[in-house]
């Protein structure tokens, strides 16, 4: 007939000793063999009344965040690796907005603004004609910002490894000029009911040019990029000119 040995009752009571006082209280009323790592230091609040050996071993391992293994009938105490704290979900960014408003600002000193505002660097190239702007963008993303500055005015922007540049557009191709003919036509006499001058404000073999320095302008131009003069009424009526259904 085979009897079954009683395990060990263990009785504990702590009131803020030092974890490493309780662990060798346990072991030494279990009569058992243990090493305690050294860094286990923590103060313990239990109260355990003739709770078995295991049981016992398992709450105190429990309540001071370590764990245990038997090698040759010897207890090894240590300590159970911190697994990494949860990172809270992060908010996707929100897109950076500035507010421009005033009249007269000057190319230059609205980029300086969207630096300032947006925390992202806005240079503007040394070729770049430092024009004026009347603005009302009370909230507006950093490239819609962009997109309304370079809007028909010969002017680009395009971002950088620190932030965004402002650069003009490549200059028009100007048309060669005609060669000149080695036999002059005559020149025709005065005709007595001179035609009207066409109504397209230029020839369509001239190209539209500023009226202040004289640079060839493209149609969707609203400021000369040279100058800065504003040329939006020159380009709109020649535009018109164009798509005016030409006289049979």
């Amino acid at each position: 007939m085979m009897f079954r040995r009683q395990e060990t009752l263990i009785t504990l009571e702590s009131r803020g000793k030092d974890a490493r006082e309780v662990f060798a209280e346990l072991f030494a009323q279990a009569k058992a063999n243990f090493v305690l790592q050294v860094d286990i230091e923590r103060p313990v609040y239990l109260t355990l009344r003739e709770t078995p050996f295991a049981r016992a071993l398992q709450l105190l391992c429990e309540a001071t965040n370590t764990r245990y293994s038997v090698r040759e009938g010897v207890y090894y105490i240590a300590p159970i690796a911190s697994a990494p704290l949860p990172q809270p979900p992060t908010a996707p960014p929100r897109p950076r907005t500035v507010r421009l408003v005033g009249n007269g600002l000057t190319l230059r000193a609205i980029a300086a603004e969207i630096s300032k505002q947006a925390g992202v660097k806005v240079t503007v190239a040394p070729d770049a004609p430092d024009l004026r702007f009347n603005l009302n963008l009370p909230s507006v993303s950093v490239e819609g910002a962009l997109d309304a500055i370079c809007e028909g005015t010969g002017l680009r922007w395009q971002p950088t490894s620190e932030g965004y540049t402002i650069a003009p557009l490549s200059p028009p191709q100007a048309r060669p000029a005609p060669a000149p003919t080695e036999q002059t036509p005559p020149a025709r006499g005065a005709s007595a009911n001179p035609r009207t001058a066409p109504s397209r404000p230029v020839s369509p073999d001239q190209p539209l040019r500023c009226p202040k320095c004289r640079y060839a302008l493209q149609l969707d131009w609203r400021y000369c990029p040279i100058c800065g003069a504003y040329v939006k009424h020159l380009t709109d009526r020649a535009k018109r000119a164009q798509e005016s259904p030409k006289p049979r």
